[in-house]
């Protein structure tokens, strides 16, 4: 495996690592609502995740996204897709993984909401110039070939409309306050993460592009090469402290702004399709 300067994977094994990385989300999907770090609890982080969107689409706290057509990519259970549904959005979830777009389907029942099972890579289902806004949380650092998603992102988004981009660098070395905050956290609850679910996706990531991180510099530096217009970061510190009231103290202090961001870009409106 080569990893050209684009940041695009070559390997005759390409196919073989997307089905590795479908089939781990899959696995996964029955329990990905019970991770605190996925899971938007009502009373305070649903608010806070509101209040994010409405800052990337530079809204007031008192307007919301009826009649805005919005795309999720990777929407995995429909955690993100709620949150925009509930401002009024009408919403297209993408996921390539059918188990998790079935427990979408079931939570998003009755809401303008659609699935589309694709990946995020290559999105032949949907038309150019089809929405207003983007968004995706914890995907940009797990793609195989960012720079062919970053096109398929800008050719679906309409002239002017937005991206919102919410991940983080999960392989920079965390700091002795972070690492006394998780040996606080398994004390309390008694338990130790997952290492074989640990150790399955970190072999995953060891064959992706941003194996070594990703951080919103690099993030906007590829979103330009793309042709995107970056708007500038939003403050996250709020979706991980007030917004995790509602768990408990072991789970909050499990959960870290450190070395996380959101990112907006637009696709320029003078941009043909």
């Amino acid at each position: 495996m080569t990893l050209e300067p684009s940041g695009t994977v070559q390997s005759v094994s390409n196919f073989s690592l997307k089905d590795e990385i479908c089939d781990y989300w899959s696995d996964r999907a029955a329990t990905f609502d019970l991770s605190v770090s996925h899971r938007i609890e009502d009373r305070h982080g649903l608010p806070e995740w509101q209040r994010l969107i409405q800052d990337a689409c530079t809204l007031p706290p008192t307007e919301d996204l009826v009649g805005w057509q919005v795309l999720e990519f990777a929407c995995g259970t429909g955690e993100i897709s709620r949150v925009l549904t509930s401002l009024g959005a009408s919403v297209t979830g993408l996921d390539f993984s059918e188990t998790m777009l079935g427990l979408a389907r079931q939570k998003l029942a009755g809401a303008d909401w659609r699935p589309v099972l694709s990946d995020a890579e290559a999105m032949i289902q949907l038309e150019d110039a089809s929405f207003d806004l983007a968004v995706t949380r914890h995907l940009a650092w797990t793609l195989a070939h960012p720079q062919n998603a970053y096109a398929e992102w800008l050719r679906v988004l309409k002239p002017g409309g937005r991206l919102l981009v919410v991940d983080g660098n999960f392989r920079a070395p965390k700091s002795s306050y972070q690492r006394l905050r998780n040996l606080l956290a398994n004390w309390l609850s008694g338990r130790q993460p997952s290492q074989g679910d640990r150790d399955r996706h970190e072999a995953i990531l060891d064959r992706l592009p941003y194996r070594d991180g990703l951080n919103a510099e690099r993030l906007a530096i590829d979103l330009e090469g793309a042709g995107f217009e970056v708007a500038g970061l939003l403050p996250v510190r709020r979706l991980y402290g007030r917004g995790m009231r509602g768990y408990g103290l072991a789970e909050r202090l499990r959960q870290s702004a450190a070395n996380r961001f959101a990112l907006v870009a637009v696709r320029p409106a003078g941009q043909g399709v």
